[in-house]
């Protein structure tokens, strides 16, 4: 039978698998068994969005759609750090395509004073604490899109916030240039059993003259007049917190350094048990800021833990799963979660890129900064040799990395010859495996995590048919990239190097696999551009 006529005219659905017996995920085809929470090591607490967020989110009435358009400035607007990023503004409108939200360069958090400049409207925390009598009106203020009833309800549920509550109440303290006012950088929530943090566990207030022989680095100054701002660091457990309250209303800690994996006695015992971290001395039992910081401290300088702790990566792998019993509604905050996806990418390269700065010294650099080097970049003065950071062939996306890469493929056309096919493939948002995981308020575009799970299951079909199944013939080397588009959407293109006997010679051949037809009859619109 002729290649073309096996080809089905309905898309092919994926193989069933079954959920993760552990933490009850969704997985898809060809995803490893310990994608979510390696196999029951982590386990985090989890959060629930107060009912009033839940129904803008998902809502139908005027309100919730016109939030759910604007739910990005609403949450930023709420922010308690302001968002210094660049992003490309013409794809974040509607108007032109489908809404995307992309960014160029790094991120950065910045903590604002209390009062704002003269002459400068209140932003991010100093509305919680800048003329609070009017502060529904000074949040209109900003911009003309936002709708009174909306802040009102978003506000009354951020009043029970820890952040709100400590920033609101500083507004009645007198002589507040006398103090110095501090955010906990790893606030004290325990993973073992998760309470919502109090205002006394976030931050604190002292006295400006009270001595400070620790590390005030780790703590994050929030400055009463006109100083320079404050970046909160990618690994404080307030990072995302301060930034999203929309998705931790009440104050959850995100992740940072510490939380440690569960034991295989722990799995076995108590299943249901979270990840236990490490606890800091709780702030409500100090007298002074010199105990917390040297708690700080200590917890920075200890050596390798005996037990593992939960990475980064896996951190978010686990919050981005799809759960039957998630509460968190996380993955239905529509073009919110394009910005926290974004952030959180950002997030781990900053700190993959960190972990290769501070471990330069342990490096072979003399292997790096070699003749190879001056070839490669064309140098011919020998005090261009090096760079200040060198990162290895390992990080991904690397000019090293990307170099060895351009290598294995070019040596693959000098061994087995020239490519026979070029193939690409395009992701469908239409997939019934997409749709069926979509909420009624859901848009693809805003679910980048199902996109790209989806896409990567089908690309492993793909693959398995390409080069197991023999689809075109035996296949002597392939190499292939996935690239997103502008908006979006991932698609792979593929080379192929047959091996000699299921080459082909002729274009009865090629028409054998490949179909090229007018759309002749179903939209004359259509035929007639084609023309």
């Amino acid at each position: 039978m002729p290649l073309l006529q096996q080809i089905p005219s309905e898309p092919s659905i994926l193989p069933s698998v079954p959920d993760c017996p552990h933490c009850h995920a969704k997985r898809f085809y060809m995803e490893p068994p310990r994608f979510c929470c390696a196999s029951g090591e982590i386990r985090l607490a989890e959060t629930k969005m107060p009912n009033k967020l839940l129904q803008l989110c998902r809502g139908s009435s005027p309100e919730a759609i016109e939030f759910r358009q604007c739910i990005r400035s609403y949450n930023n607007m709420f922010g308690f750090t302001s968002l210094g990023v660049h992003y490309d503004r013409e794809l974040s409108k509607r108007n032109k395509g489908i809404y995307t939200f992309r960014v160029q360069g790094q991120i950065y958090h910045f903590v604002n004073p209390l009062k704002p400049s003269d002459g400068e409207k209140a932003s991010n925390l100093q509305l919680y604490f800048y003329d609070t009598e009017h502060e529904v009106q000074n949040r209109m203020v900003l911009s003309a899109k936002f709708r009174e009833s909306i802040v009102q309800q978003l506000k009354s549920v951020l009043d029970h916030n820890p952040y709100s509550v400590f920033i609101r109440r500083l507004a009645y303290i007198k002589d507040l240039d006398r103090y110095r006012i501090f955010l906990k950088s790893n606030p004290g929530l325990d993973q073992r059993v998760f309470n919502i943090s109090s205002a006394s566990q976030v931050a604190a207030i002292w006295l400006d003259n009270d001595t400070l022989n620790g590390d005030s680095s780790r703590e994050i100054e929030i400055c009463t007049t006109t100083r320079n701002r404050k970046i909160v660091k990618q690994h404080y457990g307030c990072y995302d917190t301060l930034q999203y309250p929309l998705i931790f209303p009440s104050g959850e800690t995100g992740w940072h350094p510490g939380i440690l994996r569960k034991t295989k006695t722990q799995i076995l015992r108590d299943p249901h048990q979270t990840c236990e971290r490490e606890h800091l001395i709780s702030i409500n039992q100090c007298t002074d800021i010199e105990e917390v910081l040297t708690a700080e401290q200590i917890a920075a300088r200890k050596k390798k833990k005996q037990r593992p702790t939960v990475s980064c990566r896996e951190y978010y792998a686990y919050k981005f799963q799809m759960r039957d019993a998630d509460q968190s509604n996380l993955l239905h905050i529509g073009r919110l979660l394009q910005q926290y996806s974004v952030d959180t990418y950002v997030k781990l390269e900053t700190s993959r890129l960190e972990f290769h700065g501070n471990k330069q010294n342990k490096l072979t650099t003399e292997a790096y900064q070699g003749l190879l080097d001056v070839i490669a970049k064309g140098h011919t003065n020998g005090s261009n040799v090096g760079k200040h950071i060198i990162l290895p062939a390992s990080f991904i996306g690397g000019p090293r990395d990307m170099r060895r890469r351009y290598m294995d493929a070019m040596t693959l056309v000098q061994r087995y010859g020239k490519p026979d096919i070029f193939l690409t493939m395009t992701c469908n948002p239409s997939w019934p495996e997409i749709k069926n995981h979509l909420l009624e308020t859901d848009e693809s575009q805003n679910r980048p995590d199902l996109i790209t799970r989806v896409f990567r299951a089908k690309i492993e079909q793909l693959k398995e048919d390409l080069f197991k199944k023999h689809l075109f013939g035996h296949v002597a080397a392939y190499t292939y990239v996935i690239e997103f588009q502008k908006r979006g959407l991932p698609h792979a293109h593929f080379l192929i190097i047959l091996k000699q006997q299921s080459k082909m010679f002729s274009p009865e051949e090629y028409d054998k696999i490949v179909s090229a037809e007018l759309l002749i009859g179903t939209n004359h619109h259509i035929y007639i551009l084609w023309l």
